[in-house]
C-alpha cells in the first residue's frame, strides 16, 4: 500500500534481518511475511512500517 506521507514509500510487512543488514522483502499481509520469516530462520523477524521502492531502506516504529 502506498505510503502517502512520503513520497516513493510503500507500507507493509517486512522481513528483516537486523546484523548484517537484510531486507528480504514486503507482504501484504503479516502471515505471509511471518510464513517466510520461519523459511529465512531465528535472526529474522517481522516488522509493520515504510519501505522505499527500490532500495533496501525500511523504518518501524517500536
Amino acid at each position: 500500500m502506498e505510503d502517502k506521507d512520503n513520497k516513493g514509500w510503500v507500507k507493509g510487512w517486512v522481513v528483516v534481518r537486523s546484523s548484517p543488514w537484510h531486507l528480504v522483502g514486503v507482504f501484504a499481509t503479516e502471515e505471509d511475511a511471518e510464513t517466510e520469516a520461519r523459511k529465512m530462520g531465528d535472526k529474522y523477524e517481522v516488522h509493520y512500517g515504510s519501505h522505499r521502492t527500490g532500495s533496501d531502506d525500511f523504518v518501524w516504529g517500536e
